[in-house]
């Protein structure tokens, strides 16, 4: 059986888009390399306010063109809880034009603590889209670790699976654990064609 290779960032995210003058020299790299400038810190274990500002704060360290800002940060205003119950915030990126891809995001909260990051991504085929998943799985690593560093990121998404090829969509993905969080590709498959992917951050019970 021919090895399909579901999620397309595997492998064009090493590629540089020189060519594409909207895509900011931050999207086209396959690491983040942050301003220590300017002071943030991690999210997750922290309050819901604080993630969003840390995230912010984080966007603004590895980038200073103002679409890419524009595009990556979190406007507090369209953070929403998902439900009466109050345990799941969402927000969503990518929401400007009809032609842009959807990026989810779910903070689960915990006595005012976020505990865990769900983040949905859409496969794609477009470049642009690919680059932008790939920084926001590096995004997330680095807002729930402030300790790693650019190869430590890189070890865990190859940890969790990201650059594998498999033959059936449902054997994608993995777990992996590093300074007591948790890090998940989990792949969402219809009628056995991969169609989008989660990606998951969490402080670990027990």
């Amino acid at each position: 059986m021919r090895k399909v290779l579901f999620f397309i960032i595997i492998s064009i995210c090493f590629i540089a888009c020189s060519n594409d003058e909207n895509i900011e020299e931050t999207q086209s790299n396959t690491s983040i390399t942050i301003n220590e400038e300017i002071t943030w810190s991690k999210g997750i274990g922290n309050t819901p306010e604080e993630f969003v500002s840390n995230w912010n704060k984080l966007i603004n360290s590895i980038s200073n063109d103002e679409e890419t800002i524009l595009f990556f940060s979190i406007n507090p205003d369209g953070v929403n809880w998902a439900s009466e119950a109050e345990l799941t915030l969402v927000y969503q990126f990518g929401k400007s034009t009809a032609k842009e891809n959807i990026f989810v995001l779910n903070l689960n909260v915990d006595n005012n603590s976020v505990r865990s990051i769900e983040f949905f991504a859409p496969t794609s085929t477009n470049e642009i889209t690919s680059q932008q998943t790939k920084l926001f799985f590096l995004m997330i690593i680095s807002i729930s670790d402030d300790s790693l560093n650019k190869d430590e990121r890189e070890i865990i998404l190859t940890d969790i699976g990201l650059y594998e090829d498999v033959d059936i969509p449902s054997d994608y993905g993995g777990v992996t654990i590093k300074n007591e969080i948790e890090y998940e590709i989990e792949p969402l498959v219809v009628n056995n064609q991969l169609i989008g992917v989660n990606f998951y951050s969490r402080i670990p019970f027990g």
